[in-house]
């Protein structure tokens, strides 16, 4: 049975949680980089499923691999081993940080990072947390209570967990300002801030913030839900400084559209959890860790990382060329494939007229437009999603200015 839009968004509107801020489209398939809709019109995809899609859709390596499972052995609770587990594992920890070698499988990233305060607090016997301001890192209240923004925030003030204390990104001298850091536990930061606006830290911050936890005892945990597996022209965000965290936490596209995610870190940290203390139903299932170890395959040994960065850059230096002469562009910016064109102007005319014209994308707060297309991304989807964009801005300039 095909549904038409009107008879989707019908049921939709009826019976879903209205929390999504909802784009005016129902896709129906997706090939490579490509989305079609219902009515069989074709986008370029720079949304990716809010990152998740870093392969694009219908990788063969990975259908595969998630097909086979499902005829053998779709589910399986952790506490039985798994040939699945086993080998996604040893998979992960080929790509991890130095040091960082015990994992907890999760399914989302809110997930994950539930699990690294957990491991935060216990292993550090310390109450306190350290956050930054315009970072994301969840819905749930764990995640919530490292979340900056407040409209996320507002109806939950009660229930979000208090030890967390919010610090100027990019701002060392804010971090120990007032602060008796020997009291907290962890910093948690994003390498670079996603919903933030795309915010690509200051050189040395990084670093800095490393040198500081360490002569405090603090863990540093990067999240590297939304920037890791590639998505910056390296496997994680973080090594283009240089930087190991204690703990990272990932997601988003490591299980190929598969939910799942996991925190990754330092053996004497992560086994602070005692049995029964954080477990999952779900959590690095067969059919999760099937698909992961093929994605980490795919990233590895078909140069998709390299893609990243090279179409990145090529993206980046496009969609500048086009927008330079344009009143309503601030900036463009970004790393490999996590890009931001930030606007003098809230973004939603501009978003639907890209849509219209055959392009989807995402934003962040009320100015910025933002790119996260999938990383095999060729040089016609750069050349076309940069048209579009620039016809968009174009539009509105027409419209407004």
């Amino acid at each position: 049975m095909t549904l038409n839009f009107d008879e989707v968004k019908s049921i939709e509107d009826a019976h879903l949680t209205r929390t999504y801020q909802k784009f005016p489209v129902a896709i129906a398939k997706g090939e490579g980089c490509r989305l079609y809709d219902v009515n069989g019109k074709e986008y370029i995809d720079y949304m990716s499923g809010y990152g998740v899609a870093i392969l694009g859709y219908s990788n063969k390596k990975v259908i595969n691999a998630i097909k086979e499972q499902v005829e053998t052995l779709p589910i399986l609770h952790s506490s039985i081993y798994s040939e699945q587990r086993a080998l996604f594992l040893k998979r992960l920890m080929s790509v991890t940080p130095p040091g960082l070698n015990v994992a907890y499988l999760a399914n989302s990233g809110a997930e994950a990072l539930e699990a690294a305060l957990k491991v935060a607090i216990k292993s550090t016997k310390r109450k306190k947390v350290i956050a930054m301001k315009g970072a994301y890192h969840g819905k749930t209240l764990g995640a919530l209570s490292l979340t900056f923004s407040e409209k996320y925030r507002d109806s939950f003030q009660d229930l979000i967990y208090k030890g967390v204390e919010f610090s100027e990104y990019g701002d060392l001298d804010d971090l120990e300002k007032g602060r008796n850091l020997d009291e907290f536990a962890a910093i948690f930061v994003e390498p670079i801030q996603g919903e933030g606006g795309i915010k690509i830290p200051p050189e040395g911050f990084l670093n800095g913030l490393r040198e500081v936890a360490d002569r405090h005892g603090v863990l540093l945990v990067v999240d590297e839900v939304q920037s890791g597996l590639g998505r910056t022209g390296k496997m994680w965000a973080h090594q283009h400084w240089g930087v190991t965290p204690d703990i990272m936490t990932i997601g988003k596209g490591i299980g190929g559209g598969i939910p799942m995610a996991g925190v990754i870190g330092k053996a004497e940290y992560m086994n602070t959890l005692e049995l029964g203390e954080h477990t999952s139903t779900t959590g690095g299932n067969p059919i999760a860790c099937a698909a992961g170890r093929a994605v980490l395959e795919v990233l590895v040994e078909e140069g998709v990382i390299e893609n990243a960065r090279v179409t990145g850059a090529s993206l980046i230096k496009e969609l500048k060329e086009r927008t330079s002469s344009l009143k309503v562009v601030r900036e463009v910016r970004g790393k490999g494939l996590m890009i931001a064109v930030d606007l003098k102007v809230r973004f939603q005319e501009i978003l639907l007229k890209a849509l219209e014209l055959g392009l989807l994308t995402l934003y962040s707060g009320r100015t910025v437009l933002r790119l996260l297309p999938p990383l095999i991304i060729g040089e016609s989807e750069v050349l076309k999603g940069s048209d579009i964009l620039r016809d968009s801005l174009t539009w509105y300039e027409k419209q407004h200015i």
